[in-house]
């Protein structure tokens, strides 16, 4: 999932600095490693990363298992261990914390990419309504009937809803999903969208003109309700 946001903290510098270039090379944003749990901490404060990964031994008095629990019970963020332990102990200590994946060094740009993306998505899955989507950074992935597949936020033309069920059109396609207007609209928390109709949401950044009744976007025509009129032109910029 290109453009999502890690924390690596971790306090070889040579692991670290081959981790954020694996990192880089696939696409990911990379935050400032931290090289101790106090580090972290400082980052996660500031910062909301999409995911950790996190060095079960680490230099100073506290050590990436209590990283973890924090990561768990405060900051509710998916993480990954990074270690050279398999022992039975360590492993029972990390497994304790519910991690995302645990991943043995040394370790490939492979098996580092593998561990992120199944993390990202099994996070998803249990903290998001799946037929809602599931959300990272500035997506969302909707459930087809094999996959999920992800369509970028920017990229939606409009949500249109029919029954029970919404339509998502994007530029790459049109999906059908079970959720509303408002479910979904909470998902994704953008607020370039805007409902025009009680049938209508749009991404009022896509819109190529309008009139007092419908606008268009990519050749569509939508209608504009007289409901919903005086909210979009509140939000649109005009020259009068």
């Amino acid at each position: 999932m290109e453009g999502c946001k890690i924390l690596i903290v971790e306090d070889e510098s040579l692991v670290a600095m081959d981790m954020v270039d694996m990192l880089t090379r696939m696409g990911y944003r990379v935050l400032p490693t931290a090289m101790g749990y106090t580090d972290a901490v400082n980052i996660l404060d500031t910062e909301k990363p999409d995911l950790v990964l996190v060095d079960i031994n680490l230099s100073g008095t506290r050590t990436g298992i209590e990283l973890a629990q924090q990561l768990s019970e405060k900051y509710k963020t998916p993480f990954i261990f990074i270690t050279s332990h398999t022992d039975k102990l360590t492993v029972s200590h990390a497994a304790a914390t519910h991690p995302s994946g645990y991943l043995v060094k040394p370790f490939d740009a492979e098996d580092l990419y593998t561990a992120i993306e199944v993390a990202l998505v099994n996070f998803a899955a249990t903290t998001r309504n799946p037929e809602s989507g599931l959300l990272v950074e500035d997506s969302v992935f909707v459930k087809t009937d094999k996959n999920f597949v992800r369509v970028k936020v920017q990229e939606i033309l409009w949500l249109e809803s029919e029954h029970n069920y919404m339509f998502i059109v994007s530029e790459k396609g049109r999906f059908i999903v079970r959720t509303s207007f408002r479910d979904f609209l909470d998902t994704i928390r953008s607020e370039n969208f805007l409902q025009i109709h009680k049938s209508y949401v749009v991404n009022m950044q896509k819109v190529d003109s309008f009139s007092h009744t419908d606008l268009l976007i990519n050749g569509k025509e939508l209608p504009l309700s007289r409901n919903f009129k005086d909210a979009f032109l509140a939000k649109i910029n005009r020259v009068v």
